[in-house]
This record gives C-alpha cells, sequence and structure tokens, in this order.
C-alpha cells in the first residue's frame, strides 16, 4: 500500500486546498457580495423551534418594482409554520433600524410581498417603484420568528448538528451565504449512566424558614434512567439514609421543592437528597442546613438563576471564557466551585474554563448573603477538533472546502486559533487533524 510522509500529506492537501480555491472564487465579476453577513439564532439544539435575526448590508440596494431578495435555508430547516406575519424587515444606513417595511401576502403598491415557499422566503419589492427602497450601502435586518412584531410561529431548525449554509440572493445584483452551528445548546440533555451511579444534584440552602418549618429545593436530575428522589432529615451532620428520616420521595425528577414541616422551633436540622436510577444505585447530594426560627428573624426570597451569554460559533480551543449575569450581592457556583470566577461589575460575571473535546457541562448558580442558592442552570458547552468547521466528527473534504470558501475573512467555523481571520496557520490546524475522527 503506497505511505507518504507527513510533509508530503499536508503539501498534497495545500493543493486541494488552492483547487477548492479557484473553484469557488465568484464568477461573475458584474455581481456584488453581501458585507457583514450574521445570523443571530435564539436555539441551537436539532428540532427545536428558533427565531433567527439576519443582519447584512447590500451595496447595491433594491429599488425597482420586479427586484426581490431570497433567503434560502439549508435542507432540514422547516419553514412550513411560519408566513409573512412571523417576518419583520428593517433597513437604514447607520442601525438597520431607520425603517421598517410593511409586508403582506401578496406584493401591491406600497408593501412589500413576502411568499415562504418549502425552504426559501422571497421579499419583492413594492409595484410602486416609489414606495419601500432599500438604498444602496443600507444595513438591513430580517427578524423571523418570535421576535418580530406580533409573531406566532418560529422555524424548526434541522434533526443532524453541523453547520447548516443560509444563502442570500436575489435579482437586484448582491448575494452571499453564511453558516450557523446546530448542536446541543444550553438547554442540558442528560444520558443514561448504565452500570454506574446517577448524576447528583445541588440541594439549597433551606428558604422561607418559619418557627415550624422550611422549604427544601434542587437541582433537576437529567439523567435518562432517573426513578425517584428521597430527601432524609437528621438532628445531626452526616446525615444519610440510615441515620436520617424519610420526610420526602417522588418519581417525578421535575418535582425539585418540599417543605418540611412540624419542626421544633429554635433547633438546627441537616438534609440530604439521594438520586436512584432504574438500577437502584444512588448517588447522594451536597448537605445543608438550618435553623427554624424562635422568632423576629427575616430570610428573603432565594436568588433568580444566574444567565449564562449565549456563543454563536463554535469553539475549537482548550479554554474558554464563560460570562453572563447574576443578581446583585451574589456569587457564582460552578460545578460547585466559585474559585477564579471574576465580577467586572455587580451583575456580571466571567470565569476562564478547561474544555475537552465533546460535551462539557457546567452546573452554574448563584449563593446570596444568607447562604441561598438560586436554581441551577444547566449549561452544554461542546468543543468541535481543530478542523471540523461543521462539528460532525471528522475533519475532511467537507471542512477543507468551507475553510476555502471563507479563506481571509473572519468567519469563526474555520477560525480554529480565534484570532479574528482564517489563514495559513488555520489551514496547518486542518491539515494536522486530517482525516481524523473523534
Amino acid at each position: 500500500m503506497f505511505k507518504c510522509s507527513k510533509q508530503e500529506k499536508i503539501w498534497i492537501i495545500f493543493s486541494i486546498f488552492l483547487i477548492t480555491v479557484i473553484f469557488l472564487l465568484p464568477q461573475n465579476s458584474q455581481a456584488s457580495s453581501l458585507t457583514t453577513l450574521s445570523d443571530k439564532i435564539s436555539r441551537q439544539a436539532p428540532l427545536v423551534a428558533a427565531n433567527h435575526e439576519i443582519k447584512f448590508t447590500t451595496p447595491s440596494g433594491i429599488g425597482d418594482s420586479g427586484q426581490y431578495l431570497r433567503i434560502i435555508f439549508d435542507s432540514g430547516f422547516n419553514l412550513a409554520a411560519i408566513n409573512y406575519t412571523d417576518i419583520d424587515l428593517f433597513h437604514g444606513p447607520v442601525s438597520g433600524l431607520e425603517t421598517e417595511e410593511s409586508l403582506t401576502g401578496v406584493t401591491n403598491l406600497n408593501s412589500w410581498g413576502v411568499n415562504v415557499s418549502g425552504g426559501h422566503i422571497d421579499f419583492n419589492h413594492p409595484l410602486n417603484n416609489a414606495n419601500g427602497d432599500i438604498a444602496p450601502n443600507d444595513k438591513v435586518i430580517v427578524r423571523l420568528g418570535l421576535n418580530a412584531s406580533g409573531a406566532s410561529h418560529q422555524i424548526i431548525n434541522p434533526a443532524t448538528i453541523g453547520s447548516k449554509i443560509i444563502t442570500l440572493s436575489g435579482n437586484y445584483g448582491d448575494s452571499g451565504k453564511l453558516a450557523v452551528a446546530i448542536f446541543t445548546d444550553q438547554i442540558g440533555v442528560g444520558g443514561k449512566t448504565l452500570h454506574a451511579p446517577p448524576n447528583a444534584v445541588i440541594l439549597n440552602n433551606p428558604d422561607n424558614i418559619t418557627i415550624d418549618s422550611m422549604d427544601l429545593s434542587w437541582s433537576t436530575n437529567i439523567d435518562v434512567d432517573f426513578d425517584k428522589y428521597e430527601l432524609y432529615i437528621g438532628d445531626n451532620p452526616g446525615v444519610t439514609n440510615l441515620t436520617g428520616i424519610l420526610i420526602f420521595t417522588t418519581t417525578d425528577h421535575l418535582l425539585t421543592y418540599t417543605t418540611a414541616s412540624s419542626l421544633a422551633s429554635s433547633r438546627q436540622y441537616y438534609f440530604v437528597l439521594y438520586v436512584y436510577n432504574t438500577e437502584a444505585l444512588f448517588t447522594l447530594s451536597n448537605e445543608v442546613n438550618a435553623i427554624t426560627l424562635g422568632g423576629g428573624v427575616h430570610i428573603p426570597p432565594r436568588p433568580a438563576m444566574p444567565t449564562l451569554d449565549a456563543r454563536l460559533c463554535p469553539i475549537f480551543l482548550s479554554t474558554t471564557n464563560l460570562s453572563g449575569t447574576k443578581p446583585l450581592g451574589t456569587e457564582i457556583f460552578i460545578n460547585g466551585s466559585n474559585e477564579n470566577v471574576n465580577y467586572p461589575t455587580l451583575v456580571t460575571w466571567e470565569k476562564l474554563v478547561n474544555l475537552i473535546l465533546g460535551n462539557n457541562l457546567f452546573l452554574i448558580f448563584a449563593r446570596d448573603n444568607y447562604g441561598q442558592n438560586s436554581d441551577v442552570l444547566n449549561a452544554t458547552v461542546v468543543r468541535c477538533e481543530v478542523g471540523d468547521t461543521n462539528c460532525n466528527g471528522i475533519v475532511d473534504d467537507f471542512d477543507l472546502a468551507g475553510l476555502a470558501y471563507h479563506w481571509n475573512t473572519n468567519w469563526c467555523y474555520a477560525d480554529f486559533n480565534e484570532d479574528g481571520v482564517v489563514d495559513d496557520f488555520d489551514l496547518s490546524g486542518l491539515a494536522a487533524h486530517w482525516d481524523g475522527v473523534y
């Protein structure tokens, strides 16, 4: 079998890259390319409904009756539920929000006609040339879904993960393409813990404490083989299902709160929560404790759940910066630790975290000065291999074609070192992982 050295392999890949670039170069010198293309998508998980906010700048503009803008979604997107009432069209020279156009299902003298057919949407210029013009170099904003005024439907994401292409074209002279990533987003999805204990939950400190009761709550277990919760109470630290008293159990994994009642006043109680799976294996939560009131002490409500800033681009590096917002007067815990969390403002947080290839689960909650925890945010952060632009688990010719098409741009799906430009460093990274499966 023929074998080649690593240096020869890189030269072969580079030659393929040059050929790909030649074939992907625009062939119509009279057409203009749309600039500053982007799509802010509200959810990136497969088969979920999502809003889109597509932005671009048109060098030519759309100013005559009979001209139209077409947005073509990659195969797998389901546009069947939406119509012109679920869409907003804005444009203008500065922000792109200066002018909002009137949209209808059928083009008329004053309004743009919107036609949704299969996987594409056509925006047709009003029949009166004096109305609805998008000027050359205008910024254009198209909102699709519940982010549009008065909307009631959204676009359904494809069933498969990876990089999906959205093409913008028409008969007005400009065109362009952008990519969106479909992957498991910030709504965590549990896996089956076969022959292994279930994932633990975080038991929050008791709140709404009175002289004879207190409320307990905990994070949600998202394992598919979840069986039940069991909450135990004791008078001493180190409470277990052997030393404590069972005060609550449920087989509903979404039922994550209860009230411990009939307690003595001015007494300290300890709690622990057990999670069982269908194999009768269990895992303990952290232990919490509180003292019932003897009178006059007020405990405020638990803090609200923190947020995590969305990231539209895939992550290729072994570290990334997580950031978000938090309630005033709280600190952030990530996977049970508050170490190395920074607070740029009183209501924001950030932390540099390490990532492995694939899914990385982070449990994030806020804790106030009374020791009360917020609900837990389950965040799944996906790291893809360097070179895998569509995050499908293999570095192949599809990734090379994507890199070649976006050469010397800021296309984040091929900017593997995240330096803001697709260049020879990114090509070298792709070559080093060529044909790698992970």
